[in-house]
Parts: C-alpha cells; sequence; structure tokens
C-alpha cells in the first residue's frame, strides 16, 4: 500500500472505510460475546424454573390477579418491598 502522502481522494475514502468496517466487525464481535453470557444465565434461569415445577406458574398467575385486584394497596408497599429487595441484594454480596 502506498504511503498515506501519496493517496488519492478516493483511494483515501477506500481506506477509510475498509478501517471502519474492521472496526464494526470487531464491536459486532463484542457484543456477540456479551450476548452468548446472557444467554447462558437466561438457560441457566430456564433450568430453575423448570425444577420448580408447575406450581411456580400458577402461584405466579394468582399473585398477579390478587395484584390487579388490590393494586392501590399494593403500591403503598412499594418503596417498602423496594428497600427490603436492595437490602437482600447487599446481604448476598458480603
Amino acid at each position: 500500500m502506498p504511503a498515506p502522502e501519496t493517496l488519492t481522494p478516493l483511494e483515501e475514502r477506500k481506506r477509510l472505510i475498509m478501517l471502519q468496517s474492521d472496526l464494526h466487525r470487531s464491536l459486532l464481535q463484542a457484543e456477540l460475546v456479551g450476548l452468548q453470557t446472557q444467554l447462558g444465565r437466561l438457560g441457566e434461569a430456564r433450568e430453575k424454573v423448570r425444577a420448580a415445577g408447575p406450581w411456580l406458574g400458577v402461584a405466579a398467575a394468582v399473585a398477579g390477579v390478587f395484584a390487579a385486584r388490590n393494586w392501590r394497596s399494593l403500591a403503598g408497599w412499594a418503596p417498602t418491598a423496594i428497600a427490603a429487595w436492595r437490602w437482600i441484594q447487599e446481604f448476598r454480596r458480603m
């Protein structure tokens, strides 16, 4: 490849496009690795749900119906539930 000083504008644009395509390929590969990691975690979660049996789905449906009927009283508990969830997450990190 000739020195950058002797490139014509067309050759320079071609070189820049090739560099951009290499960069985009690298970014796509990095995203693919991250996506595969996330999908692996999703598979683990799916196996845990399957191990729980069909009762987990039934309990979720009942909880959804209960929440839909009593959403105003449950909304009052939301800050407490969020605080408890954060506390549990901090406890797990220890």
